[in-house]
């Protein structure tokens, strides 16, 4: 693009002018114009070609996203330095732009870590076939809980120390390394609910099971924590949480397809624990369902409730400032919740919701002991 000061209006002489300092305001501020869409041009180009990788993978559209990123980060810092102490015409604030960028950086890295971690399951499942040797035991347990919790019961609870450890440790590992992956390792507030919500979900269940050996419990909690693992860290392998959210956005289908078998394997952890608690621990059906509800409600009405007293609105936009997935300026200029119609009192409702569930289940449980022989 042409330097204004080429144009007509710098050529003009400036005896024709009855104010210098106009002039020189004018064609300053078309300087000032220009430089700006310049720089915002390059970062429209540099989202374009990672849009592009995104969608295709190909290298020459990885190399054209690496060389357009760089032409971007010269134009704005060039920007910056140019206009970062004028009042008069001030510096545009990149802010939103950085985050993003900074976070489709790290998207290749992300999925080279999410083929690890599949790569860490993968041989947890072949112990588990083999069940035999250093951590077969657990891996046994880990397997047969993510898929046949009602045949955990049957197992013989290991002699070994370290299959007692990594019976939790390994799906607690993997469990807090996919979040992290899905991330970019950069939103500790995506990563307090949700791995919040599986350590409340977890005690509560320990608790129930009390002096009793945990190791069925943790195989068949730790096995469905992996079975989540495993479709979340596939989606995540081919392109990093990029592809992830650009798949979502994009591909109506394949949307649907991931958020029915995710929920399905959502609901799939509180059937098998119930399983667990009835077979191996001796519970009754409905003593089972019933703490297996409260162990469910439990992490919905605290999370909630502290969503709620942080206030919806302030937690969507810390959330959403280290997700970077809306637009920056919504909550500084409208607000997320009145954007997208979010009602401000839902922490409240789920609170409420989480705190009758946990009441449900443990009427349910009340005065139903262990089964007889």
């Amino acid at each position: 693009m042409n330097d204004p000061r080429e144009g007509p209006d710098a050529a003009t002489d400036p005896a024709t002018w009855r104010d210098a300092g106009l002039r020189e305001h004018f064609t300053s501020t078309l300087d000032y114009q220009v430089n700006l869409f310049e720089t915002l041009g390059a970062y429209r180009t540099m989202v374009l070609r990672h849009a592009q990788w995104l969608d295709t993978g190909s290298a020459a559209a990885y190399d054209g996203w690496r060389v357009a990123e760089t032409a971007y980060r010269d134009a704005r810092d060039v920007h910056r330095q140019r206009y970062g102490t004028d009042l008069d015409l001030p510096a545009y604030n990149f802010t939103a732009a950085d985050l993003g960028a900074q976070r489709a950086d790290r998207d290749p890295a992300m999925a080279w870590a999410a083929r690890g971690l599949l790569g860490l399951i993968l041989v947890v499942v072949l112990l588990g076939v083999r069940g035999r040797g250093f951590g077969g035991a657990a891996a046994r347990g880990l397997l047969l809980g993510a898929v046949r919790p009602w045949r955990v019961g049957a197992l013989p609870a290991p002699q070994s120390r370290s299959d007692r450890v990594l019976v939790w440790l390994v799906p607690a590992v993997v469990l807090v390394a996919n979040r992290l992956v899905f991330t970019w390792f950069a939103a500790p507030a995506h990563l307090l609910v949700t791995l919040g919500g599986w350590a409340l979900f977890a005690l509560v269940v320990r608790l129930v099971v009390g002096r009793r050996d945990p190791f069925h419990l943790w195989a068949v909690v730790g096995g469905v924590a992996l079975l989540r693992s495993v479709l979340l860290l596939a989606a995540l392998a081919g392109r990093g949480p990029g592809k992830y959210w650009f798949a979502f956005w994009t591909a109506p289908a394949l949307r649907t397809v991931y958020v029915t078998v995710a929920f399905a394997a959502f609901c799939w952890l509180f059937v098998a624990t119930a399983v667990v608690l009835r077979d191996r621990y001796g519970l009754r059906r409905r003593s089972a369902v019933g703490l297996t509800l409260t162990a469910a409600g439990v992490p919905l009405g605290l999370l909630s409730g502290l969503v709620a007293a942080v206030g919806l609105e302030r937690a969507l936009t810390v959330w959403n400032d280290q997700m970077a997935l809306l637009p920056w300026g919504l909550s500084r200029i409208l607000g997320i919740t009145v954007y997208l119609g979010i009602p401000a009192g839902l922490p409240g409702y789920a609170a409420v919701a989480g705190a009758a569930l946990t009441a449900v289940g443990l009427l349910l449980s009340i005065g139903r002991g262990p089964r007889t022989a």
